[in-house]
């Protein structure tokens, strides 16, 4: 008996494309709005899981410069694509292997993700954004943490949602932005249409803003802006003119610098943490890294000169690579408490602090 798909909704020719295909026993669709159409299922020959996206493309697309690159590209940190095709009259699809630990955004959503991997995670994408920049002169325009998925079992982040992938002009040092999630876009695409390779560097800093804790209200976009921003908008509800009006709001906060306020980050970052996402975020891109290498170095820094932090729902763990691990709570009277073990010896008790957050911070970080 067929599976029902459940996706009556995604264009005609898509639907007829994946019923009639002789590789691919789909099982499975999921419809992912702006982001394309996702089917799953397994080549029937490998008997391996996969996955197919749909794009809107021009007819040309599985024959450009861009399509030929990403189906050549072999790297631990991008999706691997099978397969690239067009599907008339205005689709394109990517063949790719299902990577069972999902993707970012939903990690973020659902774990304590500690310093450490975090940082180990933008690690493995800033290797893969250097292999698309420096080796095919690539920019993703796209990057988001729904759009890096994670293989769990060996810690590592693929980049993935290769649809908005343009090679670089080279006559000029840009090329034009996408349709990408609006809260993502840099300030230079927003002013003049221009995406530049600080761009993808510019979202790389909105996801490690993420990954360490920084507010960003994703689901609820309205907790951006301001009450006086709420009580404007809220006039023109029922009105055609919101949309333009909130999109407007969003796009000067970011024009301004202000989209990612790093003094939201956990208290217990230190100052070195928000000047590499300030850096990253610049709203000027000549100001901001300038390769991902550069990057790179300042998240090395970070893994090789601070703890691990892993800020658990009524402890903070700081762990030391010598094997020392602190841990702070708070009594019933909200006075911090902190103890100290080594090698998982017992806990034992620390008094060495005046009982401040400064204080304790100073005593945890040897």
């Amino acid at each position: 008996m067929p599976i029902e798909l459940n996706d009556i909704d995604c264009p005609k020719a898509i639907r007829t494309f994946v019923r009639t295909n002789g590789d691919i026993e789909v099982n499975e669709y999921v419809d992912r709005g702006y982001n394309g159409e996702v089917y799953f299922g397994v080549r029937k020959k490998m008997g391996d899981e996969v996955v197919l996206k749909f794009y809107v493309a021009s007819k040309d697309y599985d024959s450009s410069e861009e399509a030929v690159i990403l189906r050549s590209i072999d790297h631990d940190n991008i999706l691997k694509i099978y397969d690239l095709r067009f599907v008339p009259p205005y689709s394109a699809f990517f063949l790719s292997p299902k990577i069972d630990g999902g993707d970012l955004q939903a990690y973020i959503e659902s774990n304590v993700i500690p310093t450490k991997i975090a940082l180990e995670l933008l690690t493995g994408i800033l290797k893969g954004i250097t292999e698309l920049h420096t080796k095919h002169q690539l920019v993703h325009r796209d990057l988001k943490p729904g759009n890096i998925l994670l293989d769990t079992s060996v810690n590592n982040a693929i980049i993935a949602d290769l649809g908005s992938v343009k090679k670089m002009s080279e006559t000029n040092n840009y090329t034009t932005t996408s349709k990408a999630t609006r809260l993502y876009l840099p300030p230079e695409s927003i002013i003049d249409e221009e995406y530049y390779f600080q761009s993808d560097l510019y979202q790389i800093g909105l996801i490690m803003f993420q990954l360490l804790g920084g507010y960003f209200p994703l689901d609820t976009p309205l907790n951006f802006l301001t009450q006086r921003e709420k009580n404007k908008l809220n006039k023109l509800i029922g009105k055609p003119e919101w949309t333009p009006a909130f999109d407007d709001l969003i796009d000067t906060k970011i024009v301004k610098g202000k989209i990612a306020d790093t003094n939201s980050l956990p208290p217990f970052l230190d100052g070195s943490f928000k000047r590499v996402i300030n850096k990253a975020l610049h709203k000027d891109y000549r100001k901001r890294f300038q390769n991902p290498s550069e990057f790179l170095i300042e998240i090395h820094n970070l893994l090789r000169n601070h703890p691990n932090y892993s800020n658990y729902e009524d402890h903070l763990l700081v762990t030391h690579t010598n094997g020392v691990e602190f841990k702070l709570s708070w009594d019933d009277k909200e006075e911090i408490v902190v103890e100290k073990r080594i090698n998982a010896s017992a806990w034992r008790k620390q008094n060495k602090h005046d009982g401040s957050f400064e204080s304790v911070l100073e005593l945890v970080r040897m």
